[in-house]
């Protein structure tokens, strides 16, 4: 099945199209591929572009593929719009495409929720009644929702996520053709972020003020974030944690009646995601959270503009998640990355979208999974944190301490207003002295004492010469990083301690956190300190025995079940901090 594309890809590109640019300076190559996973491509029996990915409870991937991926006006039911379940993926097995749902219009994004299947479509939102292939794909919907009425040109409800009995998903805000926002709101819907119930009831609005969102991801403290695409106030695309009745900047211009939420309190997006940071062009796509390895706590997301991930390292600093965009890994060719998830088997499966225009791939369309690897960690930034008087830089490794200067970190500053013009409008640059440069003890952390920091959709964009690791000549796996500084921590930098979170000093989270046996075939976690924890019981060859998540501070009870007396480990995650711990019991 190759996806036939139409003109309507051109009105697309122009809408969600942020720019496609190689930036200037890059130290990563177009093939580098992180040192962290391995990418290589699934071989699928065709070239689909995808729209969805997810899991049924047996490990078989759940595929959403269309093929009327762009254009403004709702397109027709088109047979290439399709639901697949399929075999094989996630244990390396012989590849067994089963097509069970076609004749979508339009569908951008596919759930399972207890092995049952939705779909978003341009128009409406289905839910699949038979997982096996049917005698007729194209009735094996039902209709559950039709979307808020009165859409206009370029309206889609994209990625929903399920939390707590409930779906939320992004709307795209009304634009017209070339992208401009000079028209009336399509509905009192328009560019909010929805919720409703399952069986499609209970439709409500949550938060408001977005463009042209194309993806959504959670995290597994149920934080919810949103991806959007640059254009009319939207300066450059962002990235968005959703707090409810908030308002997050797109506007009716032109004289033209507000969208709802305007009159809302604005929220500054976490990270704004300035041009170069991307590898190619900046048409940002769906972000997953990654929840183990080095990276846990932090985000990837792809672009269907550009070939690769970035990367997102967030805290949280005067309560509001604020942070930084690195480039993360190349190697999809020329493939726009559209669509993410996890699977069963812990790899990350990458989908991808075709060439027409400005959009990548060349046609080929592959589809990746992205394997993590032992041991095989690059020099690189891990994370930036604000401090009371500058930044502090955390790398994976230890830094060489030898020579190094404030000539070492070139740090600038700009600011971004929102305006009515396509783009509008990145403010002049401004550079940002280091006075004074610091290493912690174990020298993962380099402190950057800056004068003259300014906040609140301020962006800081630094740049690395001739840093290296302490255990060799390497070079950083990429020199640039940008973060956005919308509050500057009240926090003191402390060469013993990390920061963990921005929001003060804090202990470590090996002081923070007391594991006990509490009777047969069971364990307690006290975690003391605040925010989201996830906790996790597992056996010596790392399968998940339970898993409990919550806020702290607090306690978390897991059992064993029904495995005998031995050693098992535990595993506390809260932020970006990670601790693991035998016990026996």
């Amino acid at each position: 099945m190759h996806a036939i594309l139409t003109p309507r890809l051109i009105q697309f590109a122009a809408a969600v199209l942020c720019a496609a640019v190689l930036p200037a300076g890059a130290t990563l190559g177009a093939n580098a591929v992180n040192p962290a996973y391995d990418i290589k491509e699934v071989g699928l029996p065709d070239k689909y572009m995808t729209m969805g990915i997810d899991f049924l409870s047996d490990g078989r991937m759940v595929l959403l593929t269309t093929g009327n991926e762009g254009g403004g006006e709702v397109p027709n039911p088109d047979p290439n719009s399709c639901v697949f379940i399929v075999g094989g993926v996630t244990n390396a097995g012989t590849i067994q495409m089963t097509k069970i749902a076609s004749n979508f219009r339009q569908p951008s994004g596919v759930n399972v929720v207890n092995d049952k299947i939705y779909v978003a479509d341009r128009d409406a939102w289905y839910s699949i009644p038979v997982n096996t292939a049917p005698a007729n794909t194209s009735t094996n919907k039902t209709k559950l929702l039709d979307w808020p009425p009165g859409a206009k040109w370029h309206q889609w409800i994209f990625t929903p996520m399920y939390k707590g009995g409930k779906f939320y998903a992004p709307y795209s805000g009304s634009i017209v053709v070339g992208g401009p926002s000079n028209v009336d709101p399509s509905s009192e819907w328009s560019g909010a972020f929805l919720s409703w119930d399952p069986d499609g009831k209970n439709l409500s609005k949550f938060a408001g003020g977005l463009r042209s969102p194309n993806g959504a991801g959670i995290s597994d403290a149920g934080d919810m974030f949103v991806m959007d695409n640059q254009g009319s106030w939207l300066p450059t695309c962002t990235f968005m944690h959703m707090k409810q009745n908030r308002f997050y900047g797109h506007k009716q211009g032109g004289g033209h009646l507000p969208n709802w939420a305007e009159g809302l309190q604005y929220q500054p997006p976490a990270v704004y995601i300035p041009y170069p940071s991307q590898v190619t062009g900046a048409s940002t796509s769906q972000p997953v959270y990654v929840n183990k390895g080095p990276f846990a706590g932090q985000w990837f997301a792809g672009d269907a503009n550009g070939p690769g991930l970035t990367r997102y390292a967030l805290e949280k600093v005067n309560g509001d998640w604020q942070g930084t965009v690195f480039r993360f890994t190349n190697g999809t060719g020329n493939s726009g990355i559209n669509r993410m998830a996890w699977g069963p088997d812990g790899n990350l499966y990458l989908g991808s979208v075709q060439h027409f225009g400005n959009w990548p791939g060349q046609g080929e369309m592959p589809f990746y999974r992205m394997t993590p690897k032992t041991g095989g960690l690059a020099f690189e930034m891990l994370a930036i944190h604000s401090i009371k008087d500058g930044f502090e830089i955390e790398f994976t490794e230890p830094v060489n301490k030898t020579g190094l200067a404030p000539a070492n970190f070139e740090v600038s500053q700009w600011h971004y207003t929102r305006g009515a013009a396509y783009g509008c409008c990145q403010d002049k640059t401004e550079p940002r002295a280091v006075s004074a440069v610091q290493v912690s003890e174990d020298g993962k952390r380099v402190f950057l004492q800056i004068s003259g920091l300014k906040a609140m959709d301020y962006v800081a964009s630094f740049k690395l010469t001739n840093v290296k690791p302490a255990s060799g000549t390497n070079t950083l796996w990429d020199n640039e990083a940008w973060y956005t500084l919308n509050s500057i921590s009240t926090a003191t930098w402390n060469p013993a301690v990390r920061i963990a979170g921005g929001d003060g000093a804090l202990a470590p989270l090996s002081s923070r956190v007391a594991v006990s046996a509490e009777g047969t075939g069971r364990v307690s976690v006290a975690v003391k300190g605040a925010g989201g924890v996830t906790v996790t019981l597992r056996a010596m060859d790392g399968s998940v025995v339970q898993e409990r998540s919550g806020t702290g501070p607090g306690s978390f009870s897991l059992s064993r079940e029904k495995r005998g007396q031995g050693v098992y480990l535990v595993e506390i995650r809260q932020g970006a901090d990670r601790l693991s711990r035998p016990i026996a019991f």
